[in-house]
């Protein structure tokens, strides 16, 4: 018996402690991906993308309630089998403090501009929940069920906003991406990679004079362009240059890049063919903003 004993002692107890070491690093340790933006910490390992479709919920905000704006009803009539959930800046706020880490919370609650906030606002809402968000002053001209051209694979939605030679006139990227409208499963890793370089941009920027500029490289089109086709070249070796004069939708991994026809068919200047062609899915019609609220703030 005691060799037995000590046959257990010198040979299966290094072995147990060995695996349970294993174990423990591969689970606990800072290396194992996890998701460290909100509150609580989920293992990649939970995730299936593949078996995880773009939610059936609409997300819109808006400073009171949705009530005033007529485009809604182009949400809910062509998606009767959507949730539609309209935040308004409270709730916003509220939702950001319920699901996010101290850290996110922080730069939220620091941005000194309501349409940053809002940016912010969109990409964790998006994040969490899942679904298609839109600026409450779009209208819907397309089923979304439609919008992946019945593809199923499709884990983000994106569309081209401007492509121009001239953009450093027009617009912030030569070959820039729409975010009044996009659509994304829970947890995609362009959402999570999106709000961590929001960060890195309001330590950037929050003791600086804002612009314009300013605005759009802190949360907009500019930080959002060059997050999206960052992941792309790094993750499937795609540039951003073979992406241009798009006719129709292209898939590259889960992620899927509509023509400027599909979230800014009135952009006729560059190529766009207007709300009635087939490739067009969203109408802006540009109420709110940007330039506005930019306005509003230099002159106080």
């Amino acid at each position: 018996m005691g060799r037995i004993y000590s046959f257990i002692i010198l040979i299966i107890f290094p072995i147990l402690f060995f695996i349970i070491s294993i174990y423990y690093c591969l689970y606990s340790s800072p290396t194992h991906y996890e998701i460290i933006i909100t509150q609580y910490t989920i293992p990649i390992t939970e995730l299936n993308y593949s078996n995880i479709s773009i939610p059936l919920n609409i997300i819109q905000t808006g400073m009171d309630n949705s009530d005033g704006w007529r485009n809604v009803q182009s949400f809910r009539e062509l998606n009767p089998k959507h949730s539609y959930l309209f935040f308004t800046d409270i709730e916003a706020e509220n939702f950001v403090r319920k699901h996010m880490s101290s850290d996110v919370i922080h730069a939220y609650e620091i941005m000194p501009m309501t349409i940053l906030k809002a940016d912010f606002f969109r990409y964790i809402a998006t994040y969490i929940l899942g679904g298609v968000y839109s600026d409450i002053d779009t209208e819907c001209l397309r089923p979304i069920d439609t919008w992946t051209d019945n593809r199923t694979d499709v884990g983000l939605i994106v569309g081209i906003e401007a492509e121009s030679s001239t953009w450093k006139k027009d617009s912030v990227r030569p070959l820039q991406l729409c975010q009044w409208t996009f659509a994304a499963r829970p947890n995609h890793p362009i959402l999570k990679r999106m709000i961590e370089n929001i960060l890195k941009q309001t330590k950037k920027f929050s003791n600086k004079p804002i612009d314009l500029s300013v605005v759009t490289n802190w949360t907009g089109s500019g930080l959002w362009t060059d997050t999206i086709f960052d992941y792309l070249k790094k993750t499937y070796n795609v540039e951003w240059s073979t992406l241009t004069k798009l006719q129709c939708g292209r898939l590259i991994g889960d992620v899927y890049i509509l023509p400027i026809t599909a979230f800014q068919p009135s952009a006729y200047n560059m190529g766009a063919k207007g709300r009635n062609d087939p490739e067009a899915r969203i109408w802006h019609y540009f109420y709110g903003g940007l330039k506005r609220e930019y306005l509003k703030k230099a002159k106080t």
